[in-house]
């Protein structure tokens, strides 16, 4: 029996603690931890929902913290009598025990385990790199392919002809962007083929000779010229049309022909302009002329739009598919040779993977056992967060694991889409009761804001478009949560004042906000939020404008990073992009003499040390060509943007590249650090607090690595938790645009607003329309176009979809906007700089809708301001101010001084083999046989290397023996957890080494392995193991005697 439970859950209502309880509930009802399966959006509440867990697990479980109203809840929503809390104690055990086997995680992170998995390895990819967007250098790589292949260029050239920009380059590199932009879409519709019933019709025509006889008829009474009553851009065709009417040299058919000609080069007119003057149609007398000319124009229109779309939009459309398959093959290709994707590439690749119906994994609308292997085995629960903003591509791959998972848990909130520009498609939630036959819960009591912003909340959405669902929300009960501030404050663009933004420096100035850090500034654009960041400057105001960029975006990083990447995998393209850089200034002469002169550079790079120069290396080549060819360098020695000289650069690369070969040490790590940032002098190229913050942290992540490739792995696969920070202090305004903000949460919010009218037109090249049938099983209708011909699209099937799709546009608006005003917890105010349209209207939606809840078009305030007592100042190193001193501290001289390094190499070689120790034993159990064989393979492969093949073997031996001299340890009676994880009651982690539980005789045994001799006689390890025994004891049953041994191996 299925179990599909729909969560819709709006802002602030506890979904993230509903989820987690969802979870619980599962583990209640005997469902395995390992065969759930949660989806979720972001890698942040991804974390935030297993921290919630296992919060939630641990104190129902061994009766802590709130237990009594966790487990209350729990029996209350799913009617449960009691709760084994010793199956649940085992449980958190385990789950501790095994992370790894706890299969939650982000949408794009499933795609990708696919990816690496199976569809890697198929193009004998072992290592490739995965960003969000790609450049325009690939896509004028693709533009190059399609211009060198003719036969290919032939069947491109038709979109120079309607782009009529044959010499603008930027043109179509945007064109093949847009192309590749709408692969997920050309997937979905792979089968689709239009009807090839569409006739062309002519009956436009006789609405034309309608319309020009109507209008000779008005001239007559008026007594005017016909040229009088047209309008002045249909002078000349109608010149030319009255004359062809009376030629009586030609049939009918030939004068259809004749006319067809005539208006085919100037059909935009009729969608464009008037074609009558209407001062001779208007007034009471005249109503009857001018509704028959309204009514004729709309018919022409509606018959012309048929005509184009017929004679026009289905022949290009179908060349612009048959070029676009091309095009994606191209891309695919060239992904592959250079062993970059995007998380968007992964989807489309992972889609025609599992649907590829040669692998046979989709069987009856399920994935079959074959694929669940692939992505961690059985499902009996999936739970799906912020479905709202799934995507149709990623809904046919979750629908085949609903469709094999017993129970559904799907949560989300129309309200809160805001991501249709990037594939989210709001219906599929709106929608899935009907798909997945779901239980439908509401969620609309808000636990996070005061009283005064549901109320105004409330207020300007209940009720703001026809549209758009809202159903108001409660609040808590609290007495706390009775307070709050809400207002509005509106100014006219027009008027000549400073912008209405700066009144947020004024509240901060009088003293009305002061706790900053609690405090957000919300705005739908990025280039407003930069002009309130210089305005907070001035005013010397700290904020803090989060990028969401990551770190390895960051200008001063991406040089160095590239450098890492050239010394890490030798590939060329990463040294050009280098010396391409800001910090080097290289021009695309130095690019074009690298490229000459690849192989020689390599060699010299990589080359004999004892050779002291590059002038050196081209005086010993015996090949006097090569010489003279690598001579060359001498006439762009001179990089003049930094006054920086060619032949040391390519010296001081050599130089670094024999440092980066080998950092299985602290000095020699730190060596090359220091080595990167003093040689090519970074810290004064970039020299601002952010820059040096920013490079800090570069680095002090570097540090924890033994070679490049394992750094730049670690930081390629974690990037979206390495953002870029800022200069801030702890007491500083949050400056975020509403896609940022989504999921927090501020004090007070400021949600600043200034919508224009000027400068909207439509900038892409193309329109795509791909329409489902209700379930999104069956593809209705795929058509692409030329954004011309869309807005000639009048009263069609094509119409239709479009103003389909410009009402979701419009919905979304107001989704943004609901995002942003629900993120406030106690205090909301709006700003708006409101510009007023020539019809008196105001172009803001928002602006209007409070101007008519309230019925104030100034402003609007209620309540008291409310804040949180300011936090004492930390010492959050992360947020430290960065110098010059901070530079020279971490990279200290004494640290270089030989023989200091000599003695942290040997203290530093002993760490690494007590790792090795641990990391061997972490992986035996009470299995010997088997546990020893994966030990030991897992050891040679992770430490091999490092230590050398030798001394891990010797290793092995000495633990195998400990093992056979303490036997008993690995009995298999006992229940065993190694490295298994507690918190002491400060919420600081512990590591214990292993835990033996024997069941039976009601004991647990708590050991620790130590290299040192005799470890029992060191009191700090006695403290240490002693201190674990105490934690433990708090965490499981008094009727459990536990026993301690520091074990020396």
């Amino acid at each position: 029996m299925m179990n599909n439970i729909i969560l819709k859950a709006s802002a602030g209502t506890g979904k993230t603690y509903r989820l987690s309880l969802e979870f619980i509930a599962n583990l209640v009802r005997g469902v395995n931890y390992k065969n759930i399966v949660v989806m979720t959006f972001t890698k942040k509440a991804t974390a935030e929902i297993k921290e919630r867990i296992f919060d939630i697990l641990y104190q129902i479980a061994f009766d802590k913290g709130n237990s009594t109203e966790l487990e209350k809840n729990l029996k209350e929503i799913y009617k449960f009598d009691n709760l084994n809390k010793k199956e649940l104690q085992n449980i958190y055990f385990e789950m501790i025990k095994n992370k790894e086997d706890i299969r939650i995680s982000t949408i794009d992170r499933f795609t990708n385990q696919i990816f690496k998995n199976a569809i890697a390895p198929y193009f004998n990819i072992y290592n490739y790199e995965i960003f969000e967007k790609e450049t325009d250098e690939f896509y004028s790589k693709v533009l190059i392919k399609i211009i060198e292949n003719e036969e290919i260029f032939q069947k491109f050239k038709f979109i120079f002809d309607e782009k009529k920009e044959k010499k603008n380059i930027a043109v179509y590199i945007k064109i093949i962007e847009e192309i590749l932009e709408m692969h997920p879409k050309f997937v979905l519709a792979k089968d689709f083929e239009i009807p090839k019933d569409k006739q062309v019709s002519y009956k436009f025509i006789d609405e034309l000779d309608g319309i020009f006889e109507k209008i000779e008829e008005i001239a007559d009474k008026k007594g005017k010229d016909v040229e009088e009553v047209l309008t002045e851009p249909f002078h000349s065709l109608y010149k030319k049309y009255s004359i062809l009417i009376k030629d009586e040299s030609k049939n009918e058919n030939q004068k259809i022909k004749a006319k067809l000609e005539l208006v085919a080069p100037k059909v935009d007119l009729f969608f464009e302009k008037k074609i009558w003057n209407g001062n001779y149609t208007k007034g009471a007398k005249n109503q009857d002329d001018r509704e028959e000319l309204e009514e004729s124009s709309e018919n022409l229109k509606e018959k012309l739009s048929e005509y184009i779309f017929v004679n026009k939009v289905l022949p290009l459309d179908k060349k612009l598919k048959t070029i676009a398959q091309i095009i994606f093959n191209i891309a695919q290709k060239i992904k592959i040779s250079s062993k970059r994707f995007t998380y968007n590439d992964i989807l489309v690749y992972t889609y025609e993977f599992i649907f590829n119906k040669e692998l046979k994994f989709v069987e009856n609308d399920k994935v079959t056992e074959e694929f669940l292997e692939l992505i961690g085995g059985k499902i009996d629960t999936i739970m799906i967060d912020e479905f709202q903003d799934t995507s149709i591509l990623q809904w046919k791959i979750l629908k085949l694991m609903m469709n094999t998972s017993e129970n559904i848990i799907c949560v989300g909130d129309e309200k809160q889409s805001i991501y249709n520009w990037r594939g989210g498609e709001k219906e599929l939630f709106e929608k899935l009761e009907t798909m997945i036959q779901g239980n439908v819960q509401t969620l609309d009591k808000s636990y996070r804001s005061y009283k005064q912003i549901i109320e105004n909340v409330n207020k300007i959405f209940n009720g703001y478009d026809s549209n758009w669902n809202y159903t108001d929300s409660g609040y808590r009960e609290d007495e706390e949560y009775q307070r709050g501030y809400f207002g509005y404050f509106i100014q006219d663009t027009k008027e000549d004042k400073e912008k209405i933004y700066t009144k947020i420096i004024d509240m901060i100035k009088d003293g009305q906000i002061k706790n900053l850090g609690k405090s957000a500034i919300i705005c739908r654009k990025n280039i407003h939020l930069k002009e309130i960041a210089t305005a907070l400057n001035e005013a010397k105001i700290p904020y803090t404008l989060e990028s969401k960029a990551t770190i390895l975006e960051y200008k001063p990083i991406v040089p160095m990073y590239q450098l890492i990447k050239f010394f890490a995998f030798d590939n060329f393209k990463y040294l050009l992009e280098f010396v391409r850089s800001d910090l080097i200034g290289g021009l695309n002469s130095h690019v074009k003499y690298l490229l000459e002169n690849k192989n020689e550079i390599m060699k010299y790079i990589a080359g004999n040390s004892k050779i002291n120069s590059f002038e050196e290396f081209i005086n010993i080549q015996k090949d006097d060509e090569i010489k003279e060819k690598l001579l060359e360098y001498k006439k762009i020695n001179t990089l003049e943007r930094n006054g920086l000289i060619f032949e040391e650069i390519i010296n001081k690369i050599k130089d670094l590249k024999v440092l980066s070969i080998n950092l299985n040490d602290k000095y020699q790590k730190e060596n090359f650090s220091r080595k990167l940032v003093e040689k090519f002098e970074i810290t004064k190229f970039y020299s601002t607090n952010s820059d040096l913050k920013n490079i800090f942290i570069f680095f002090n992540i570097l540090k924890k690595y033994s070679n490049l490739y394992e750094f730049i792995t670690f930081v390629e696969e974690e990037k979206e938790n390495l953002k870029q920070v800022s200069s801030k202090d702890i007491n500083a305004i949050n400056l975020l645009t509403i896609h940022a903000s989504k999921g927090l949460e501020f004090d007070t919010v400021f949600y600043y607003k200034r919508e224009t009218n000027k400068g909207r037109a439509d900038k892409d090249n193309f329109k795509s329309y791909l329409d489902f049938d209700e379930k999104f099983n069956i593809v209705k209708k795929f058509i692409v176009l030329f954004t011309d011909y869309n807005k000639k699209m009048f009263e069609n099937e094509l119409s239709e979809m479009r103003d389909n799709n410009s009402q979701k546009e419009m919905m979304e608006e107001i989704n943004n906007d609901y995002v942003a005003l629900t993120r406030a917890k106690k205090n909301l105010i709006l700003l708006f700089d409101a510009e007023i349209t020539k019809d008196k209207r105001y172009a803001d939606s928002l602006v209007k809708r409070v101007i008519d809840v309230y019925e104030d078009e100034n402003r609007y305030e209620i309540g008291e301001i409310v804040e949180s007592e300011i936090p004492e100042e930390t010492t959050d190193t992360s947020d430290v101010k960065v110098s010059n001193n901070l530079f020279e501290t971490y990279f200290d001289d004494d640290k270089f001084v030989v023989k200091k390094s000599s003695i942290t190499l040997e203290k530093e070689f002993k760490r690494k083999k007590g790792l090795a120790m641990h990391y061997y034993f972490e992986h035996i159990s009470n299995n010997l046989e088997n546990d020893k064989l994966i030990a030991k393979s897992a050891l040679l492969s992770r430490y091999g290397n490092m230590l050398g093949k030798k001394i891990v073997e010797e290793l092995i031996v000495r633990m195998e023996k400990f093992i056979e001299k303490n036997s008993y340890i690995y009995d298999e009676k006992y229940k065993v957890y190694t490295e298994f994880e507690i918190y002491d009651s400060e919420g600081k982690k512990r590591i214990i080494d292993r835990i033996n539980i024997d069941e039976e005789n009601k004991k647990i045994y708590i050991y620790d392995y130590k290299t040192g001799f005799e470890p029992e006689t060191n009191e700090k390890y006695q403290e240490q193991i002693n201190e674990y025994k105490d934690i433990l004891s708090k965490k499981v049953s008094a009727d459990y005697e536990i026993d301690v041994q520091l074990l020396e191996v």
